[in-house]
């Protein structure tokens, strides 16, 4: 593994790609949020919802980004499993992913998000990762 901390200041292109606006972090309440601008170009039904697979990357970017700020950078969360549950249709426009951490461990943690549209709860997550200590 890499010898330097993960710089969110730097994101990989995937979240350019999924629009990403940036997040916040507010360390005091342990919750991270993500925004999204979600276009036409990720949606099926003739333009009209978001393919699933887009809002469960909305969901698991905003957990891995939570355990990144966390651990300060100096850790790497992969996830072993992320379970979704659709609630609601996302229409492209504008997303908020929330998340927190359920338990934190030495190398697993566990963690759950929310994706809004609006006033509109979407979708729902919880996840496992192995947090790899970056040296």
């Amino acid at each position: 593994m890499s010898s330097s901390k993960i710089n969110l200041n730097e994101p990989p292109k995937f979240l350019s790609i999924l629009g990403s606006k940036g997040f916040n972090y507010d360390k005091s309440k342990g919750i991270a949020e993500m925004k999204f601008l979600i276009g036409d170009d990720l949606t099926h039904s003739n333009g009209t919802i978001v393919q699933g697979g887009f809002i469960t990357a909305m969901l698991d970017a905003s957990m891995a980004h939570l355990l990144i700020l966390k651990g300060e950078s100096k850790i790497n969360p992969l996830s072993l499993n992320v379970n979704v549950a659709f609630l609601a249709p996302g229409k492209p426009g504008e997303f908020v992913a929330s998340s927190k951490i359920d338990r934190l461990g030495k190398s697993v943690a566990f963690t759950s998000a929310t994706l809004h549209q609006g006033d509109l709860l979407i979708a729902t997550a919880s996840a496992t990762n192995k947090l790899i200590q970056l040296k």
